[in-house]
């Protein structure tokens, strides 16, 4: 299995792409790839390596994204964390550039250039001006190829993990993600966190090792979009990853066997108002079922106050700051998961408000009219996701680390178009049923008692 987080079916990257510079940053335009579609088109460079290119000049930028497989869920756990110090430290100094040369030389130059390691993979990305292209290009192939993992960057980078560590513990999104892990799959690495022994133990070696196991071509993906021809792309492809070894898959973790549901689960923390969360067992996105998803998702949570728990929840009765739904699915394991934020006082009521909101959804499913009403706004709001080179580019990407063909992002909107009523009361049914989903409440709620077993 391959994978992503998608929203809405719409693709994101667990890996979130970086923000490129102010100057960088495109102001969104009706493209033509939003208008009439993405005309994207699978490239071989002179190397061997495969990539997707949309080449469009409107705009004289070229964005890539390039992603490999294998991330926290396969370190040794004595070493949790090392994958992210390695990215991060890919653009710490490389080649003759040290550290603040390096970022030096990428402020010059205009361009964005960063690396990040999820759960599941690294991922890399670039922005460039077109008339900055080779020279950033340059940097690119030194970060992946020859970085140079300086003792002061690395011991830098260390010092900020370990103050992350430090104040996590006082981080409510921190404190319910992790005890929603520990309770839905508490022996996969998905559970783990980096700890300060994990990050004391991260060496030189150890980062070097990393890099090794995983940069290669074995599980490499390409997307570039902007301001390139096919030709000149495909001489930058192997300019940038033609020295990496072939290499092999990295070894997968197992599949999270997702434990049953805990009705709910308390943190303590003081401060007036308490987060929840709340998440049950989902789909992958393979699964035929994932378009119809889609449509019921936004439906119960996903479509902001269009939907049935922002309605009920906060517009209704005031309870909430906001709620929403969505499926978040990594390799190996898929959820449905929501969230909310309330003041202490009304989290009791929040979470009845909302259980009682999902199970008469699921007792007597949605309506031909809001099932319309969704793929309306499915289908139009889709050209925004489209509008730049960045978003293009995250899009298709996402797609293509996903698994999708080259085609799907063309088709999706006809795909939505298709479900039925009958589709959508079927996830509800198979999805949505309240007693199968965990709550995870951080605060000082009123009026509150946790599961006896937590």
């Amino acid at each position: 299995m391959r994978r992503v987080c998608f929203a809405l079916a719409a693709a994101c990257v667990a890996l979130a792409p970086l923000a490129p510079s102010p100057t960088l940053a495109q102001q969104p335009t009706q493209s033509a790839a939003a208008q009439y579609g993405v005309d994207v088109e699978r490239i071989v460079s002179p190397g061997g390596i495969e990539a997707w290119l949309v080449s469009d000049s409107t705009v004289p930028i070229v964005v890539l994204r390039a992603h490999w497989r294998g991330g926290a869920a396969i370190e040794p756990e004595r070493l949790t964390g090392v994958t992210g110090v390695m990215a991060d430290m890919l653009t710490e100094g490389a080649g003759s550039y040290g550290a603040n040369a390096f970022k030096e030389r990428l402020e010059e130059l205009n361009m964005s250039l960063g690396f990040a390691a999820g759960t599941d993979g690294v991922g890399m990305s670039l922005t460039t001006l077109s008339e900055n292209r080779d020279a950033a290009f340059e940097m690119a192939r030194l970060a992946l190829n020859e970085p140079r993992f300086d003792t002061e960057p690395l011991a830098r980078i260390k010092r900020q993990v370990l103050v992350s560590i430090r104040t996590r513990e006082t981080n409510p999104g921190y404190i319910a993600n992790l005890a929603l892990d520990q309770a839905l799959y508490p022996n996969h690495p998905y559970a783990r966190r980096t700890s300060r022994e994990s990050v004391e133990a991260i060496t030189r070696a150890a980062l070097v090792e990393r890099r090794a196991a995983l940069m290669n071509r074995a599980t490499l993906q390409i997307t570039i979009v902007g301001d390139i021809d096919a030709a000149t792309a495909g001489r930058a492809i192997d300019h940038i990853f033609g020295a990496l070894p072939q290499g092999a898959r990295p070894p997968e973790p197992p599949q999270a066997e997702i434990a049953a549901a805990t009705p709910l689960i308390l943190r303590p923390l003081p401060q007036p108002q308490s987060l929840i969360l709340f998440a049950a067992p989902g789909i992958q996105d393979e699964d035929p079922d994932w378009i119809p998803l889609a449509v019921a998702n936004y439906i119960l949570g996903g479509g902001g106050f269009s939907s049935r728990l922002m309605d009920q929840v906060r517009e209704q009765r005031g309870l909430v700051y906001g709620i929403g739904t969505g499926p978040s699915v990594r390799d190996y394991a898929a959820l449905i998961r929501g969230s909310a934020q309330s003041e202490n006082e009304n989290v009791a009521e929040a979470i009845e408000v909302t259980r009682a909101e999902m199970a008469r959804l699921y007792r007597d499913g949605a309506t031909q009219g809001e099932v319309n009403d969704a793929i309306t706004y499915l289908t139009g709001s889709f050209a925004l996701d489209l509008d730049s080179n960045a978003k293009i580019a995250s899009v298709l990407h996402g797609y293509q680390v996903a698994g999708r063909d080259i085609g799907y992002v063309n088709r999706r909107n006809d795909l939505i178009r298709a479900v039925t009523l009958q589709d959508v009361n079927r996830v509800i049914r198979r999805l949505f049923n309240p007693e199968a989903y965990t709550f995870v409440v951080v605060g000082q709620p009123v009026g509150l008692e946790a599961t006896a077993s937590n």
